[in-house]
């Protein structure tokens, strides 16, 4: 027996999990959103690097989706586990940029490369605008679940998952910096952990999905600040953390 290490854990189903080959190790899994979708269900984890990044757009917008890459996912297997991998899942973790495109179609793609600046020197990503709206308009009109084996597990509104991460503060011009927005504080604290953990064993299905319950177009152009226009080429560039212990294969 090591004393001080947890080394199994029984399942509610019965089964044991032991701790050999395990590491903390989050999985990650991006999407764009943009201005005025009514897409319903929008799912991360469903590809892999060298895939397109799911983009949702309006059915009047043209997308064309850009290739993903280290930042956007690290999953080994689109939707699933691989045969000598399993996940315990502690808590789910999301991340929004607020982005802007210039012109249709809304080539993502461009997204790959830096942006000028006025000043001088460039950021990644493209023009990157405050979040505050955006993140009122997700908070508001969605919800967040996560499915395993078809099954949903965790499900609660937007808002109610807390990202727990980021600077403590941000001023100034919005293209001084990336502006990236965060449920809670910016602190591990803010995060709420899962009372029991959810398992997702080798080969199993499973996705983490947005879900626009009405519907309706998300007012990502609306920033909340007095504007009441919307930018109907902003979008939500949205990473969802899985934090929890990972097995990989021994092989």
């Amino acid at each position: 027996m090591a004393y001080g290490q947890i080394v199994t854990m029984r399942l509610a189903d019965g089964r044991t999990v032991e701790f050999a080959d395990w590491s903390d190790k989050p999985l990650y899994s991006s999407i764009n959103v943009l201005h005025g979708t009514t897409q319903q269900e929008m799912a991360f984890y469903q590809y892999v690097q060298g895939d397109p990044v799911p983009s949702f757009a309006p059915p009047t917008f043209t997308v064309n989706a850009r290739t993903a890459n280290e930042r956007d996912t690290n999953m080994a297997v689109p939707g699933s586990m691989s045969s000598e991998e399993e996940f315990l899942v502690f808590a789910i973790r999301p991340e929004v940029f607020a982005q802007h495109i210039e012109n249709e179609p809304a080539n993502f793609a461009d997204f790959q490369n830096p942006a000028p600046l006025a000043s001088g020197g460039s950021i990644p990503g493209g023009d990157v605008t405050p979040p505050t709206g955006m993140l009122a308009v997700l908070a508001l009109r969605t919800i967040l679940f996560m499915e395993i084996s078809e099954k949903r597990f965790p499900q609660a509104g937007f808002g109610y998952f807390n990202f727990g991460a980021g600077a403590m503060a941000t001023g100034g011009d919005a293209t001084a910096g990336l502006s990236s927005g965060m449920q809670g504080l910016p602190s591990q604290e803010a995060v709420r952990t899962l009372v029991i953990p959810s398992h997702i064993g080798g080969t199993e299905k499973f996705r983490v999905v947005l879900f626009n319950a009405d519907g309706v177009g998300l007012e990502m152009g609306y920033n909340m600040q007095g504007d009441d226009d919307p930018d109907e080429n902003r979008f939500a560039n949205i990473r969802i953390y899985l934090d929890g212990l990972y097995r990989r294969g021994t092989a």
